[in-house]
């Protein structure tokens, strides 16, 4: 089989580039010299605590997905199907994380489970996590006059896309007028599965589970900052960091820029720096939540892309 890391590594690369410019020009709009000293008085009996809480919110997220896996009808096996997971998270510094739609390939690559399935379940993971995100953001919301805006238009765009998967006639009918464009016809029965596939992916009972799942991962995130702030001798209350993690990522999204870099950075910088934070401190926070909450989980798909590879080579065998 073709070697992913060839295929994939472009994309990789580029968002880690851009991320390490963004990093440069965060530093330099600082005072280099104060966020140095900033980062000489961090208490290192927090750093345990900081590095653990991202992977408690892959560890809940690979729950959602398995749950995501049984509703859909697949069972791949368990140690690939971790690393397959694993895979996802190298992903997630590509153009609005549609290179998680790797997944798919592996799964494919795997177990023959059709694209056209697990794509849906991608989706998914998706709009739920920016439910949770809308949900977690909004107990500080009020707080912040610019961030209902955000919002509104995030909560607006999910529930449509929930709604409109759930609505057979609608989705039928648009199949039926773009099968009537040769351009369209070979596509039209993929989405056709998709939407089946979404649908059940999509009741009520689904989306409590994926939401919850996704309320308690996200969450996990949020003390990032409160626990970053504190590690330097600030201070900041758990609802302002929890708001400032949902919503950057809602911004990091919306963006469609990899990984949100960029964007993250900038709102949390400005967060920080609205709640009272001086900018030192503000940019040293920033600079060890976006390691926590991004570039730890890009590490980890590095190394589960590896293990991935390595799993499907020994099922094709040295002649495959």
């Amino acid at each position: 089989m073709k070697d992913i890391f060839t295929t994939y590594k472009k994309p990789i690369f580029s968002g880690i580039i851009i991320g390490i410019t963004v990093l440069a020009i965060l530093l330099m709009l600082s005072d280099v010299k104060g966020v140095m000293k900033v980062f000489s008085e961090f208490r290192l009996q927090y750093l345990p605590l900081i590095l653990i809480l991202a992977p408690l919110n892959y560890v809940f997220r690979f729950m959602k997905w398995n749950y995501y896996l049984k509703v859909a009808g697949l069972k791949p096996e368990p140690k690939m199907n971790k690393y397959i997971f694993m895979s996802g998270l190298s992903m997630t510094i590509t153009p609005g994380k549609v290179g998680e739609l790797l997944k798919c390939y592996l799964l494919r690559e795997h177990m023959g489970a059709p694209v056209s399935t697990t794509s849906s379940i991608v989706m998914a993971e998706r709009i739920t996590d920016g439910i949770a995100m809308v949900i977690l953001a909004s107990f500080g919301s009020l707080a912040y006059a610019y961030g209902s805006y955000v919002l509104l238009f995030s909560a607006a765009a999910l529930f449509f896309v929930i709604i409109f998967f759930q609505l057979d006639l609608v989705f039928n009918y648009i199949m039926d007028v773009l099968s009537r464009y040769r351009y369209f016809q070979r596509i039209t029965s993929f989405l056709l599965t998709f939407q089946r596939s979404a649908k059940k992916l999509f009741t009520l009972y689904s989306l409590l589970i994926a939401v919850g799942i996704g309320l308690i991962s996200w969450g996990f995130e949020g003390f990032v900052i409160f626990l970053t702030v504190r590690a330097f001798g600030g201070d900041i209350s758990i609802l302002n960091s929890i708001f400032a993690v949902s919503i950057s990522s809602i911004l990091g999204a919306i963006s469609t820029l990899p990984g949100g870099i960029g964007v993250a950075e900038g709102s949390i910088m400005a967060i920080l720096l609205l709640i009272g934070l001086n900018t030192e401190l503000a940019a040293a926070t920033t600079v060890v939540t976006r390691f926590s909450t991004l570039w730890l989980g890009v590490a980890v798909g590095i190394v589960g892309l590896f293990l991935t590879q390595r799993e499907l080579n020994e099922k094709v065998g040295p002649h495959g």
